[in-house]
C-alpha cells in the first residue's frame, strides 16, 4: 500500500528513482556470479522510466551490475559510484572517478596478497573492480572465524597503501579512500536532473550513505524517500533510518508495481 507520504513524493517532477540491485531487486544469491534479477523486475524499470529517472546504484563492477539489469535508457553506477555509464555500459561511455585511479594499483596488490593468503579456504570468491574488489566469505563452513582471518591478513598492509576495508554481508571490500559512495552518486544524480521527487530503495549497509543522502535532500527541502527492503539480517540502523519497509525483494516487486500503476494513472 502506498502511504500519502510515498505518493507526494511520486507527484513531484523532475522524479528519480534509484535501486541497488543485490537484495533489493534481486534475491541474495550464493554467489555473485548466481544472481538474477527477480522476474519482471526489468520490464518494471523499462515502463517506468517513462515517467521518471531511474538510476542503478550498485557495489558490483557497473558491468556486472548493467549485465543483470540489462535495461537501456537509464544510469548505470558501479562500484559504489566509482564508475557510471548513461544508459548500458559500452567501453566509450563507462566514466571512473579521476581521483581513484592512483589507487588502481594498490588495490589490485591487495587482492594479489588476497588470492596468495586465502587460497586454502573453501568458499572464498574475490571479485576484481575498476578500483579495489570484493572478497566474498558467504559459502565458507566458518563466516565469523573467515572474516577475522581476512581482516587480520589486510588490515595492516591496507593502511600502509591508503586504502579502505568496508564490511557488508559476508563481504569485506577493499575500497579507495575517496569521498564516493552511494551517497554521492545519489546527490550527483539529483543534482544532474534538478530532481524535486528522489526515492531510494536499498537493504545493505553500504547503502546507508546513500539513505543519509536522502534524509539530507528532505532536510534541504526536497520531497525525498527511503525504502529498506528488510531480511532476517537487516542492520537496526537501515531499519531506523527507513521512511518505509518491504520485506523481501518479493515486498519491494510489489511496491514497484504500485508505484508503476499510480505513475501511470497520474499521465492518463
Amino acid at each position: 500500500m502506498l502511504t500519502s507520504a510515498l505518493s507526494t513524493v511520486l507527484a513531484q517532477r523532475p522524479l528519480g528513482l534509484i535501486f541497488d540491485i543485490d537484495g533489493t531487486l534481486s534475491p541474495i544469491a550464493p554467489t555473485p556470479k548466481e544472481a538474477r534479477l527477480y522476474p519482471g523486475i526489468a520490464e518494471l524499470l523499462q515502463q517506468a522510466r517513462q515517467y521518471a529517472n531511474i538510476a542503478i546504484v550498485t557495489g558490483r563492477a557497473i558491468n556486472s551490475g548493467a549485465a543483470m539489469v540489462n535495461v537501456e535508457g537509464i544510469t548505470y553506477f558501479g562500484t559504489h559510484g566509482l564508475e557510471y555509464s548513461d544508459g548500458l555500459p559500452t567501453s566509450d561511455n563507462v566514466h571512473i572517478a579521476a581521483e581513484a585511479l592512483e589507487y588502481v594499483a594498490p588495490g589490485n596488490d591487495l587482492l594479489d596478497l588476497a588470492e596468495e593468503k586465502l587460497a586454502s579456504l573453501s568458499g572464498i570468491i574475490i571479485e576484481r573492480k575498476c578500483v579495489g574488489g570484493t572478497i566474498h566469505y558467504r559459502l565458507c563452513s566458518d563466516a565469523e572465524q573467515t572474516r577475522t582471518t581476512i581482516l587480520t591478513l589486510l588490515e595492516e598492509p591496507a593502511q600502509r597503501v591508503h586504502m579502505q576495508l568496508k564490511e557488508g554481508k559476508y563481504v569485506i571490500e577493499i575500497r579507495p579512500p575517496v569521498a564516493i559512495d552511494k551517497g554521492w552518486a545519489l546527490r550527483w544524480f539529483q543534482q544532474r536532473y534538478a530532481l524535486a521527487g528522489v526515492i531510494f530503495a536499498g537493504d545493505d549497509r553500504t547503502d546507508l550513505d546513500a539513505i543519509r543522502e536522502i534524509i539530507h535532500c528532505q532536510r534541504a527541502g526536497i520531497h525525498a524517500h527511503a525504502i529498506v527492503v528488510e531480511h532476517h539480517d537487516t542492520l537496526p540502523e537501515l531499519r531506523e533510518s527507513a521512511d518505509m519497509i518491504v520485506k523481501e525483494v518479493e515486498g519491494m516487486v510489489k511496491l514497484l508495481q504500485q508505484i508503476l500503476e499510480l505513475l501511470q494513472y497520474k499521465y492518463q
